[in-house]
């Protein structure tokens, strides 16, 4: 069996659990093929023991516990077969009631036992399932908003959730029961043998037989347990995609069809299920027989060497006794391993997390940065994951500090990708980022800059928790000083709630009470609050009138001039007001500069976009 031969190595290599790392591979996320290569596993399962922090000390008291257990089986068997011995030959009163008082304890010992097994087995499982999410979630958090936005919300969730369930399955359980079966099987077969070395053969090699049929249907089992996972995954990411998006669903009158989609995932998902059954079925039958022709083949033996003088009657039941208690483990082992098959089939999708550590983003410096440097890009390139194209080229322009930087361009210049590097959500591929003279992905760049993006998360609440969720310490006169320099202090005379003070208007789930442009004011307003020394508006005002957008820019410089404000709009007349505008096209900076000394030179990319703006010139002639 895999995980045997897997153990077996483990014991061998354990330091690898206290820093060694295996070599980095990279596996493939959909599954379509099972990896029989056992370096391939055995790499990807010590990565996530050591995720989730699985050590000889945090196994052993479970181990320990099952040991125990056994123990208690192997006296009760013995105590039984002295009193069948007993029984039939001498009847003596006083070892009748000694044997029957020792089994009275033994079955009073069990259950108790059994308890301290389970409550054991739950907390290193537990502990092993809180390290793992929380390894997953870090590395998530590491890895930046650039890179997790590769992965489907729903296959996160499916991974955080229920594949991390099941893996305490295999590596809790499945290994303590493997260390209690080893252990007991050699104590059990050692007794044997010294009663009759022929018995103990026979048995050992059914043992054998019985671990050694699953072998047969590994590869099957693992093939069908992936296409499980990777349907059920799918299945999670799809369902959830329709619960966000049903109103989209709704409008283009496709919830129907959709729905017929998650149907027939659902059906794919019920037919590999089937198809492990069946397997798993036939498996199963051949197991039983095995774990039944074992004991009879022991008594069967042990007989014919009663009758040929060999043995002793008292020895036959202690053989049919520790007999069934050698099978007894072995089963429970097969039924863990089969049990545990989602769990393993999950591994592969935890290793495309965990394995790229290397190329994450790590914020190592939560203290305030130094705000006396410059900010900007020197010659920054970068390129997204799988993609063939280049996203920012040599991308070069400075933000100066205390002044309103408007970045333009065409969709799919580079701006909001040039963003996201300026945020520290991941490194450039080459060249350099500085914020306030600092590496972005070096320092907690949240306490420097707030982004407001275009399509803003609002979480439900009232206004006061909105903006306190953004500063604790804010007062009320602040969270009104903010709202007002949002143009949002109206939001309740827009609203149903107009019998209410602004800061206890109740704002749905995502908004839903509220206008776009709503959205947008009190997102800001919660951005302002944080009075960090950068704000970055990301199309952040695409949904309100040109007014309104003019009025919200204008008080928040006049309230804040020492503000850095970096804006990314479409809109030229906005972009005019700036001190400083940055034109880009295909990931490069074309020019930059004051708008009014842009403006002069008729060629230049900012007055082609300002005469497309009026009309006078095709967007598709603009490089």
């Amino acid at each position: 069996m895999e995980p045997i031969s897997f153990l077996t190595r483990l014991l061998v290599r354990l330091r690898v659990c206290y820093g060694k790392r295996p070599p980095n591979s990279r596996l493939d996320l959909l599954g379509s093929n099972y990896r029989s290569c056992d370096s391939l596993v055995l790499s990807e399962k010590l990565r996530v023991m050591r995720a989730g922090k699985i050590t000889i000390r945090l196994l052993l008291p479970p181990v320990l516990m099952n040991l125990l257990s056994f123990g208690a089986y192997i006296v009760a068997g013995v105590f039984n077969a002295l009193l069948f011995t007993e029984l039939l030959s001498q009847r003596r009163l006083f070892e009748i009631t000694i044997l029957i008082g020792g089994i009275a304890l033994t079955l009073i010992a069990r259950p108790l036992i059994s308890v301290g097994e389970a409550v054991l087995e739950t907390r290193a499982g537990t502990r092993v399932k809180q390290n793992l999410r929380q390894a997953l979630l870090t590395e998530l958090d590491r890895r930046g908003p650039m890179r997790v936005g590769f992965w489907r919300s729903g296959k996160i969730q499916a991974l955080i959730s229920d594949g991390i369930e099941s893996i305490d399955l295999y590596f809790v359980k499945y290994f303590v029961h493997f260390i209690t079966t080893v252990v007991s099987g050699i104590v059990i077969v050692i007794i044997i043998w010294q009663i009759n070395w022929i018995i103990a053969v026979v048995l050992l090699f059914c043992a054998i037989g019985m671990v050694g049929i699953p072998r047969l249907w590994d590869k099957a089992l693992g093939k069908k347990g992936q296409e499980h996972w990777v349907a059920y995954e799918n299945m999670n990411a799809d369902f959830i995609d329709a619960m966000m998006g049903m109103s989209t669903l709704k409008s283009f009158g496709a919830a129907e069809r959709y729905g017929k989609k998650l149907e027939e995932q659902s059906n794919r998902l019920l037919s590999s299920t089937r198809r492990r059954l069946r397997i798993s079925l036939g498996e199963n039958g051949l197991r039983s027989l095995m774990r039944a022709l074992g004991p009879a083949l022991g008594l069967v033996i042990a007989i014919f060497q009663i009758r040929a003088g060999h043995m002793e009657i008292g020895q036959l039941f202690l053989v049919i006794k520790l007999s069934i208690e050698l099978f007894r483990p072995l089963n429970t082992l097969v039924i863990l391993y089969y049990g545990a098959f989602f769990g393993i089939a999950a591994v592969s999708s935890i290793n495309e997390i965990l394995e790229e550590r290397s190329h994450s983003v790590a914020h190592n410096n939560h203290e305030t940065p130094s705000l006396t440097g410059l900010t900007g890009f020197d010659r920054v390139s970068y390129t997204y994951i799988g993609a063939d194209k280049s996203a920012l080229t040599h991308t070069t322009f400075s933000i100066p500090s205390n002044k309103t930087t408007a970045i333009v361009g065409l969709s799919g210049s580079g701006k909001s990708t040039a963003l996201g590097l300026l945020m520290g959500f991941d490194r450039p591929n080459s060249g350099q980022i500085r914020v306030f003279g600092n590496d972005p992905v070096s320092i907690d760049t949240t306490k420097v800059m707030t982004l407001v993006p275009q399509d803003p998360v609002i979480f439900p609440g009232t206004i006061r928790e909105i903006l306190a969720s953004a500063n604790r310490k804010a007062t009320e006169a602040e969270m009104i000083e903010a709202l007002r320099y949002a143009q949002a202090t109206t939001l309740h005379l827009e609203t149903e709630h107009d019998e209410l003070d602004i800061l206890d208007v109740c704002i749905f789930e995502h908004g839903k009470n509220l206008s776009g442009g709503q959205k947008q004011r009190l997102a800001i307003a919660r951005a302002l609050i944080r009075n960090t020394p950068i704000l970055v508006l990301d199309e952040s005002t695409s949904a309100l009138d040109t007014m309104t957008e003019s009025a919200l820019l204008k008080a928040i410089r006049t309230a804040r001039p020492d503000l850095t404000l970096l804006i990314v709009t479409h809109r030229i007349d906005t972009a005019a007001k700036a001190d400083q505008v940055v034109v880009m096209a295909n990931g490069s900076v074309t020019c930059a500069g004051a708008p009014q000394l842009l403006a002069r030179d008729k060629d230049s990319v900012w007055s082609k976009l300002v005469k497309a703006q009026l009309g006078d010139v095709n967007v598709e002639r603009i490089e």
